[in-house]
């Protein structure tokens, strides 16, 4: 993209922000709560499913006023782009699969037409526009965001307060052992790099140890283009160890300050510091199928995350200088895993584990809702005959692509006590998509909701 072309996207979008014509849309959520699955089916719906029986709540279509979306093909050539035909075809593939994980950031920005309901662009204008982009980013960086309020002394004690939690303290003592043989006064980039290799293996164990979910830095598991870079040679030492102030020490504390400067904060500012709207995707399930601690994990890496972002109603001035997050969708992914009339108590279960950034996102004027959703359909649900009674059940295939049909058991609607935990365990399967046709709407559970509270009122 010449510089022309830049500048002339650029006052293209300032325009767009000064009529409110453009919404910059996160899509927040821990590894594996569904980000990719998400935004492609956000795609496909708003490209292809426009169809007032597929998107009944959705009031711009079923009051046909939905003149259809396009993904913008000029996209700066230096900016990834979000793969979304590509996830398509793993949907599309017999048996389907779902897409991969995220390894990278990417972008990909729409343009959706309509037809205005009311108002002086109804009677004036034929179609109105809203320019919509959404970011995509591994999971694991959004767990960085944490360290810019924490310096290298106080990560090195919320590390190992974590580690020694019980569902991780066996897997943290060989590196505990590692870290109490050092030569604290070797900062040698051999040393560094030796113990940074310890360090990473243990934080992807911890990755591949259902319900630990705050593994940090996050760019040692996923390093995209910082590969290599000597700021990744970042490991927490034991607190005592890091109060000496040694020559390891000295250097572990600059590669973190750098970390911060120049990963996290350019991170955060280019993708999270504008946007004007957010979904929080969080998959509660799994969580319960891992028990207490990983409820518990779960519930402080929301928190603390949260705490990144700046909450508040928009104007003129906030949407051109300071952008602030006017809405707030907190939405519980893979809800058809679970059968519909638990759908209720998984939202307040989800409330519950969200209680401080609610009630933070009210007070600072945030507009905020809670809802199940599925953004691709995993399952269908129905009847059995059970003793003469109808019972609840689901239908799919597992990953194992074994055909089940079942009842989950029941969602608890508040987060159960470590004994509910050690007398019962919850089994929600982890399911494939269910088969997709090209060129048609892509099944869900919600995404009508979804797409009006994002977006309803922006398309009046």
């Amino acid at each position: 993209m010449s510089l022309y072309q830049k500048i002339r996207q650029q006052s293209r979008e300032f325009s767009q922000r000064t009529l409110d014509r453009h919404l910059r849309l996160g899509v927040t959520g821990l590894s594996g709560s569904g980000k990719t699955a998400f935004i492609t089916s956000l795609v496909q719906q708003l490209t292809h499913g426009d169809l007032p029986a597929h998107l009944p709540f959705f009031a711009v279509v079923r009051e046909k006023r939905y003149l259809g979306g396009q993904v913008n093909q000029q996209q700066r050539l230096s900016v990834p782009r979000f793969p979304v035909e590509q996830n398509l075809q793993h949907l599309q593939q017999q048996p389907p699969v779902w897409p991969p994980s995220t390894r990278g950031w990417s972008q990909l920005s729409l343009t959706l037409r309509y037809k205005a309901a009311t108002g002086l662009r109804a009677r004036l204008q034929s179609r109105s526009e809203l320019a919509l982009n959404i970011v995509d980013y591994p999971g694991e960086w959004l767990l960085d965001l944490p360290l810019l309020n924490m310096d290298y002394q106080q990560w090195c004690e919320f590390s190992w307060r974590l580690f020694r939690q019980p569902h991780r303290q066996a897997a943290a003592n060989d590196f505990e052992q590692h870290l109490r043989l050092l030569n604290l006064q070797d900062g040698s980039e051999l040393a560094l790099q030796h113990s940074t290799e310890q360090y990473k293996a243990l934080l992807q164990q911890y990755h591949d140890t259902p319900g630990a979910y705050l593994n940090q830095p996050g760019r040692l598991l996923v390093p995209g283009e910082l590969a290599g870079a000597p700021m990744l040679q970042l490991f927490p030492l034991l607190p005592e160890q890091a109060g000496e102030h040694s020559a390891l020490a000295k250097k572990l504390e600059q590669h973190y300050k750098s970390y911060c400067k120049n990963v996290i904060e350019p991170f955060y500012q280019q993708h999270f510091a504008r946007l004007d709207r957010q979904i929080i995707l969080v998959d509660c399930l799994s969580a319960l199928n891992h028990g207490y601690a990983a409820m518990q994990e779960l519930q402080q890496a929301l928190q603390l995350i949260l705490k990144s972002f700046h909450y508040g109603p928009s104007s003129l001035l906030t949407r051109l200088f300071k952008p602030q997050i006017s809405k707030v969708l907190f939405a519980a992914s893979k809800s058809d895993h679970a059968t519909p009339e638990q759908h209720k108590a998984l939202s307040l279960l989800l409330q519950q584990l969200l209680h401080q950034p609610l009630k933070l996102s009210h007070y600072q004027s945030a507009i905020t809702e809670v809802m199940a959703i599925a953004a691709i359909r995993a399952s269908t649900s129905g009847y059995v005959q059970a003793d003469g009674l109808a019972q609840p059940c689901i239908r799919g295939e597992t990953l194992g692509q074994k055909s089940v049909t079942y009842f989950p058991g029941e969602v608890p609607a508040t987060i159960p006590s470590a004994e509910f935990f050690n007398q019962h365990k919850f089994e929600f399967l982890a399911l494939q998509p269910i088969s997709w046709a090209e060129h048609e709407p892509l099944p869900h559970v919600r995404m009508d909701h979804v797409l009006q509270f994002m977006l309803g009122d922006k398309m009046e």
